[in-house]
């Protein structure tokens, strides 16, 4: 699996004021940033399920999922479970030499081959929209 792009910048958290000087996307907007014990503090809890089960795979003990398992046949361990998962399909981008139909911004990929190349937008005007 590829390695997923880091952008490094000079941030601070917008409710602790902690460095943040990476990210996995590069921010349009830094008024909102959070550093990841202030963005783990605003999601709530995930409800674990506590049980006496073994990995069908490699028949290592679990003793917690994430969810409450309806069938106990097919339950694996973390490891199992990251080793059979299929690699993410990596995203096809299409070049191209475009403008925003909106603000006349220049855009040079996108992630579809558009239909009518005078209505594309750019990423701030589609989230506008």
């Amino acid at each position: 699996m590829n390695e997923r792009e880091m952008f490094q910048g000079d941030w601070n958290c917008c409710e602790c004021s902690a460095d943040i000087k990476e990210l996995p996307f590069n921010p349009r907007n830094t008024d909102d940033l959070k550093c990841r014990d202030c963005m783990a503090k605003g999601r709530p809890a995930r409800q674990m399920f506590e049980g006496d089960w073994n990995c069908s795979d490699c028949d290592a003990k679990i003793t917690v999922l994430p969810f409450d398992p309806a069938s106990v046949e097919s339950i694996t361990c973390r490891d199992c479970h990251m080793k059979n998962k299929p690699a993410r399909r990596e995203r096809q981008m299409v070049e191209g030499d475009w403008k925003c139909m909106d603000c006349d911004t220049a855009i040079t990929s996108l992630p579809f081959n558009p239909r009518d190349p005078e209505t594309v937008s750019c990423r701030d005007c589609f989230q506008k929209a």
